[in-house]
C-alpha cells in the first residue's frame, strides 16, 4: 500500500492542476492583509481553516481526487495497472490516502503563508501551538467532508466538468447551511442536522473564535450559538464515521465499474 501511495503521489505532483491548486493557498491570507490592517494571528488562522479551507479546499480536494480517479480511464491504462497485479479496492485507498496527505499538506502550508504575513506584520504570535493543532485538525476534517462528495463523483463516473460542478454545488449548500440557526443550533443526536458535515465542523471550529473584535450582530451570534458547540472528540467521531462509510461505498462502487 505504501509503494501505491508513493506511486500515486508521485503521479499528481506532476500535474499541472496540482501545482495550481496548491499555490491558492496564499489567496486568502495574503487578500486578508491587505484588506484589513491591525489583525491577530487568531483572525489570519480564521481565515485561513474557514475561508481558505471550505470555501477553496473543500472543492480542490474533489477535483484533485476526480482526477485521480478518472486518470486511468481517460488513459487507458487501468488494465496495465491491474496486471501488476494490484486491486482495485487498493487503488482507490491509495488515492484517498493521497488526497487526505493532499489536504493536510494544503491547510498547513496556508498556516506557514499565515504565519509569515502575521510576523512581517507585527500581529502578536501569543498561541501559535494551539492554532497549529487547530489547522491540522481542520486539515483532517475536511478531507473527511469532501468523503460524500466524492462518493457521488465516483458513482457518476462523468466528466470533470460534472465533477466541478457537483464540487461547488456541495461547497455553496454547505457553506450556507452552516449560517442557518436551524441547522447548526440544534443538540446532537439522531437527526440529519448531526451528519451534515460542513456545519457540523463549524459547530466544532467556532469555539475557538477569539471574541475580542467582534462586531454586536456576530457576538449575538456567537452567545446564542455556544450551548450547541461540540468537543474535538465527538466530531471526529461523526466525520471519521461518515468517512469511512463513504470510503467502503466507494471502493465496492469502483470495483464494479467496467475497465
Amino acid at each position: 500500500m505504501l509503494k501505491l501511495i508513493l506511486c500515486e503521489f508521485q503521479k499528481i505532483k506532476r500535474k499541472k492542476l496540482f501545482r495550481i491548486a496548491f499555490l491558492t493557498t496564499f489567496i486568502m491570507p495574503v487578500f486578508y492583509a491587505m484588506l484589513l490592517k491591525g489583525g491577530n494571528l487568531d483572525d489570519m488562522m480564521s481565515v485561513v481553516r474557514e475561508e481558505n479551507g471550505f470555501m477553496l479546499l473543500l472543492p480542490l480536494s474533489v477535483i484533485v481526487a476526480a482526477n485521480l480517479f478518472f486518470e486511468e480511464h481517460d488513459c487507458d491504462t487501468l488494465k496495465n495497472l491491474l496486471s501488476v497485479p494490484v486491486s482495485k479496492g487498493q487503488l482507490a485507498m491509495a488515492k484517498m490516502l493521497v488526497l487526505l496527505l493532499f489536504d493536510v499538506g494544503y491547510i498547513l502550508t496556508g498556516y506557514a503563508v499565515g504565519v509569515s504575513i502575521s510576523i512581517v506584520t507585527g500581529a502578536s504570535m501569543d498561541g501559535w501551538g494551539q492554532q497549529l493543532l487547530l489547522t491540522f485538525c481542520t486539515g483532517i476534517l475536511l478531507w473527511a467532508a469532501a468523503m460524500p462528495c466524492l462518493l457521488l463523483v465516483v458513482w457518476c463516473n462523468k466528466s470533470y466538468i460534472i465533477s466541478v460542478i457537483i464540487a461547488f454545488a456541495y461547497m455553496v449548500i454547505g457553506y450556507l447551511l452552516h449560517i442557518s440557526d436551524k441547522i447548526v443550533m440544534v443538540p446532537l443526536g439522531l437527526n440529519i442536522q448531526t451528519f451534515l458535515p460542513i456545519p457540523v465542523i463549524f459547530r466544532w471550529l467556532y469555539q475557538y473564535h477569539s471574541t475580542g473584535a467582534m462586531g454586536e450582530e456576530f457576538l449575538a451570534f456567537y452567545t446564542r450559538f455556544q450551548p450547541y458547540f461540540i468537543s474535538t472528540p465527538v466530531v471526529f467521531a461523526i466525520m471519521m464515521g461518515e468517512a469511512m462509510v463513504c470510503m467502503a461505498l466507494m471502493v465496492r462502487i469502483y470495483q464494479g465499474q467496467k475497465i
